[in-house]
């Protein structure tokens, strides 16, 4: 860990502040990526860059949500993608296609968890800007 500095309103503080929330899901950070970026190739390649970056950090963990039983579909929890950091952002990399139009497809194949460290990173940190939530205020 190189303790990276989290610029405030960067795409790197989005990230960490609505996933203090809960789970963030990828599609949801790839909307407000596009606030930094509206071309999608050039999105994909800076939220793949960013998430490397926090997980790399300890800020966050890479995962997608499962049932605890499968067979009755109950019991829905988190739960990291095994595998190194690497293996983690290549899986990452076939699943995340923004520029699939039907976003049923990727919207919520991957979750982001917010660690320990990413939620002290975000209470440091001040409140993003309104101009990133506007649409839903």
């Amino acid at each position: 860990m190189r303790n990276m500095i989290i610029e405030p309103n960067s795409l790197e503080h989005l990230v960490l502040y609505i996933a203090d929330d809960d789970w963030l899901p990828i599609g949801d950070a790839s909307s407000h990526a596009g606030d930094f970026e509206l071309d999608i190739p050039t999105r994909k390649t800076r939220l793949l860059a960013v998430v490397r970056a926090l997980a790399a950090e300890g800020y966050i963990h890479i995962g997608d949500l499962q049932y605890r039983d499968p067979e009755a579909k109950t019991g829905l929890h988190w739960a990291e993608w095994p595998g190194t950091l690497d293996e983690q952002m290549e899986h990452l990399d076939e699943v995340y296609t923004p520029e699939v139009e039907d976003d049923r497809y990727w919207y919520y194949v991957c979750w982001l968890n917010l660690t320990g460290s990413g939620r002290r990173v975000v209470e440091a940190l001040p409140t993003p800007d309104d101009r990133f939530f506007e649409e839903f205020l």
